[in-house]
């Protein structure tokens, strides 16, 4: 079993949560609960979760606030939030599970299962920390990339272009660099169109601070530093002019 504690400020909340965790997740144990991050702090200590499901807003301090007073947290967190566009956009960086209210089924488990299989493979919670860095520094974001044996962080503004690899992507970093993702293109697509990256062709996605020009000759191509020539579908020139400034 493992044993999860659950922060909301609205009880009615917890317990529909809580309710839900008994009929369908029935590897996870609810050890403790609470209404605010003082009290919530409180219990994760006396507890010591393996899973935390953290509301976002709450009156007094939000879950973010409750995140920065634990300096190394070795459990895995899932949000449980009404939307929040900038929030929810720090934790799909971070690669960290979320679920909007109310509560879909299919999702709790979903995420339940991901956190389970993520507790097993680490032991410290990387992927939270960078949430923590990323709300606290808005201006300075790492995004996560998982692969198969380790999940690394790297910044946006590194990234040269990203190849789609059927259900994989290929990221290119400078320096010749190159890192394999068990994410699909468009996922990355979603994450940084707005970090200056556009989608040129249907498996390439470019970082427009790396183009040097634009090639016509045996078709439309990118050059981009370090010499990559990255095509351009037809579908998709306009949009290209437009992003880099070509009339």
């Amino acid at each position: 079993m493992f044993q999860a504690v659950i922060i909301d400020d609205e009880i009615s909340n917890i317990e529909n949560l809580a309710t839900m965790l008994r009929k369908y997740c029935p590897k996870i144990a609810v050890a403790g609960t609470a209404t605010s991050v003082d009290q919530g702090l409180q219990v994760i200590m006396e507890t010591n979760p393996a899973i935390l499901f953290l509301d976002i807003q709450m009156p007094d301090k939000g879950g973010f606030e409750l995140l920065k007073s634990i300096e190394a947290p070795d459990f895995e967190v899932i949000f449980v939030t009404a939307f929040d566009q900038y929030a929810i956009q720090a934790i799909k960086f971070s690669a960290i599970d979320y679920l909007l209210k109310p509560i879909n089924t299919t999702e709790l488990v979903n995420a339940v299962n991901r956190a389970i299989a993520n507790i097993e493979k680490e032991k410290q919670n990387e992927r939270l920390q960078n949430l923590v860095y990323a709300i606290s520094n808005k201006n300075q974001v790492k995004i996560a990339v998982p692969g198969n044996k380790e999940t690394l962080f790297i910044s946006p503004e590194t990234i040269l272009f990203c190849k789609s690899d059927n259900n994989y992507t290929i990221i290119y970093l400078q320096n010749n660099q190159k890192i394999m993702s068990s994410k699909p293109i468009f996922e990355y697509e979603e994450l940084l169109n707005t970090h200056g990256f556009i989608r040129c062709h249907q498996s390439y996605l470019v970082n427009t601070a790396f183009i040097k020009s634009w090639i016509r000759v045996d078709g439309d191509r990118l050059l981009m530093e370090e010499g990559h020539e990255i095509p351009i579908s037809r579908n998709s020139k306009e949009k290209v002019k437009q992003a880099i400034g070509m009339k």
